[in-house]
């Protein structure tokens, strides 16, 4: 277990590799809820800095490579699972995982044309979520 605040500031974000192809979603569509609101997408997520919970928050997206296009939103995690459909009730540190994100101003276009892909890896353009604090460290 790696709660957050064992993680420095800067390590604070979350990658999220692209979005989940129908075959994925009816593949994993056991681990997270059937009901899916239209400002929610279910992505691919990258090794997680830290164990995160369900409702955590974030307000900042940004290319990963780019930090300084970043557009303020807010985005929370409301179901979380992987390749096995197993629901969690965290994304566990060091895990990849696929997690259905509730955007509340509706998808921003940088998450909405990120690729549809079948697995991890398929995607290195990545977008990055994160906190003002850990975004403002990243830009500096």
């Amino acid at each position: 277990m790696r709660p957050e605040s064992d993680v420095p500031m800067h390590e604070r974000m979350l990658i999220v590799e692209g979005r989940a192809s129908l075959a994925v979603l009816a593949q994993v569509g056991a681990g997270l809820p059937e009901e899916k609101p239209s400002n929610c997408e279910v992505l691919f997520i990258s090794f997680a800095y830290a164990d995160i919970p369900i409702g955590r928050t974030f307000s900042i997206v940004f290319p990963t490579r780019a930090p300084q296009s970043a557009l303020r939103i807010k985005c929370e995690i409301l179901a979380v699972t992987q390749q096995f459909a197993k629901p969690f009730d965290e994304i566990p540190h060091g895990w990849k995982t696929i997690c259905l994100m509730k955007f509340d101003d509706g998808i921003p276009d940088i998450v909405a044309t990120l690729p549809t892909v079948n697995g991890w890896y398929e995607n290195r353009d990545t977008v990055s979520l994160c906190d003002e604090d850990t975004w403002r460290l990243n830009v500096a």
